[in-house]
């Protein structure tokens, strides 16, 4: 699924873009931070320990028959009605359900079809999650000198106040710490160092498999590197339409 960081970029290119209705982009502007934030914040697991369903409202392989935001409106309909939660809270909500929806996306046109449970290439699947990582890596490398300077400072005004049924604000600010720590100026990025942990590698295997020479081979070959620009447009697309939808506009 795209980053924390991957989705954070495609939220200033959705308040950017002409697309989006002048009014919609007011309000969202306004409580900025709050919708920027909610852009990362079902990642939230990462440090409540929830688990996927928990704070994505699907697990994997994906059950057309249940999306995410329709399986989070039946469990919490109060959250489908954006003008009863108030400006921040709605914003905010708008983030998460794009977040969602962006990740059901993701599994459809590039997780699943290039490296999923039902291809066949590298040595198995384990490999194949492994080069996954490494592409998000490379992504997170792309992604985060665009960050720096605006991002970390906007979520960390986000101030949530009983946002989410299911996510104490303990946890929800702890996230959004973690995340505005690593788009201060000159801070460490963790990308590598978390894939690695999960992977039970070496930081040093991911960090070699992101030469270029590696990435043409291993990865490029495999999904080609225009097919991640068409998807960014789509997914920027399909938020738009989303925002549009979630606000009635």
């Amino acid at each position: 699924m795209p980053t924390p960081f991957y989705h954070l970029v495609v939220a200033g290119e959705v308040l950017d873009h002409p697309d989006l209705d002048a009014g919609l982009r007011d309000r969202l502007r306004a409580e900025r931070a709050a919708f920027l934030f909610g852009n990362t914040a079902p990642d939230v697991q990462t440090v409540s320990g929830q688990s996927r369903v928990a704070t994505h409202f699907f697990d994997l392989p994906l059950d057309p028959r249940h999306p995410a935001l329709a399986t989070l409106f039946a469990a919490h309909p109060e959250l489908a009605r954006p003008g009863a939660l108030g400006e921040a809270r709605a914003a905010f909500m708008a983030g998460y359900l794009a977040h969602l929806r962006l990740d059901e996306l993701w599994i459809e046109r590039i997780f699943a079809p290039y490296f999923g449970l039902d291809v066949h290439w590298g040595r198995g699947f384990r490999e194949r999650l492994l080069l996954h990582n490494v592409m998000r890596a490379y992504l997170d490398h792309q992604d985060v000198p665009r960050l720096r300077g605006w991002a970390g400072r906007e979520i960390a005004a986000a101030r949530p106040q009983h946002w989410l049924p299911f996510a104490d604000d303990r946890h929800l600010i702890a996230w959004r710490d973690l995340l505005a720590g690593q788009l201060a100026p000159d801070a460490p990025l963790r990308t590598i160092e978390i894939f690695a942990e999960r992977m039970r590698v070496p930081p040093a295997t991911i960090e070699a498999l992101l030469a270029p020479e590696e990435l043409a081979a291993r990865v490029w070959q495999r999904l080609p590197e225009d097919r991640l620009l068409e998807f960014r447009e789509q997914g920027v697309a399909m938020t738009i339409d989303l925002l549009h939808q979630y606000y009635g506009r």
